[in-house]
């Protein structure tokens, strides 16, 4: 089992690497595409942003694998890592400078991480049975919920960076549940086949590429509605990272968390959150690169 645990750490720590490196290359690209420069160096913009695409839209293949070897809340517990690989980018490659509060949120995140590997090693989750009335009685309250604070937002125009980032991290925490839930006892083709049986599983992890694609949506809302980035993003990385902690909680037969695993998440979030709050907003460009970044 701890070999199981180990693989699905390490693809989500290689998920994480892949998509923040592949948002500061869609980053770098626009930057250099925005400035006043040369034809000639702006026609690196094409090739560094296309590679940065190409990696992001490879994330998704992480993501499968990952989930299908550890639950979701192993999977998506390293997922602060890749921020730390985004300030590293942005200062050695960008040149920006790296603030105090940034330092000391990437080594609460590593120590944060370093924890959760270790006490899930130790200890793994409960991989028990799926009870379906929990299940479908919590996307019902998600649902209405959800439902009520997106209009509530949208129509005020409060908290669009908290509404906005919470729900979507929430989508994309419950899209990696319910990869895990689908590939749980099958592999990739079976799942995806069963949808041609109607089999409950298979619909699951179908619907969770659209989870995925809505993340991704109401986020893109958010910016598009003036949301900071130092706020939604944030929200939406503490999300992900404890959605699954909690879904899995509700709806896993027997499923149980250890205070050890609490305190290192609350580390890893305290980290995200010494990152990004402390980051003062530039004048539109950086809004627009910002938005590559989700």
């Amino acid at each position: 089992m701890a070999e199981v645990i180990v693989l699905g750490l390490l693809f989500g720590i290689f998920n994480t690497m892949v998509l923040h490196l592949a948002k500061a290359m869609e980053r770098h690209g626009i930057e250099i595409f925005s400035r006043k420069k040369s034809l000639k160096e702006k026609g690196k913009k094409p090739l560094i942003y296309i590679i940065g695409f190409t990696l992001n839209n490879t994330v998704v293949i992480w993501q499968i694998l990952g989930t299908t070897f550890a639950p979701a809340t192993v999977f998506s517990s390293v997922f602060g890592l890749g921020l730390i690989l985004l300030m590293l980018y942005s200062h050695y490659i960008l040149h920006e400078e790296i603030k105090t509060p940034e330092l000391i949120g990437a080594i609460l995140i590593v120590i944060g991480t370093t924890m959760v590997g270790f006490l899930y090693i130790i200890e793994p989750p409960e991989t028990g049975s799926i009870n379906y009335q929990n299940f479908f009685i919590l996307l019902i309250i998600i649902s209405i919920i959800f439902t009520i604070l997106i209009s509530f937002s949208w129509k005020t125009k409060v908290g669009i960076a908290f509404i906005f980032g919470a729900v979507a991290g929430t989508f994309g925490g419950m899209d990696n549940v319910f990869k895990r839930m689908g590939l749980s006892s099958s592999n990739f083709i079976e799942a995806f086949a069963g949808i041609f049986r109607l089999e409950v599983l298979s619909i699951i992890f179908v619907i969770s590429f659209f989870l995925g694609l809505l993340a991704l949506t109401l986020t893109q809302i958010g910016f598009a509605k003036g949301a900071d980035a130092s706020r939604l993003v944030p929200m939406y990385n503490s999300l992900y990272i404890t959605a699954p902690v909690v879904f899995e909680l509700i709806i896993v037969e027997g499923a149980t968390i250890s205070i050890g695993i609490i305190l290192s998440i609350i580390i890893i979030i305290l980290g995200v959150f010494l990152m990004n709050i402390f980051k003062k907003p530039k004048e539109k460009l950086m809004i627009e690169e910002m938005k590559e970044l989700t």
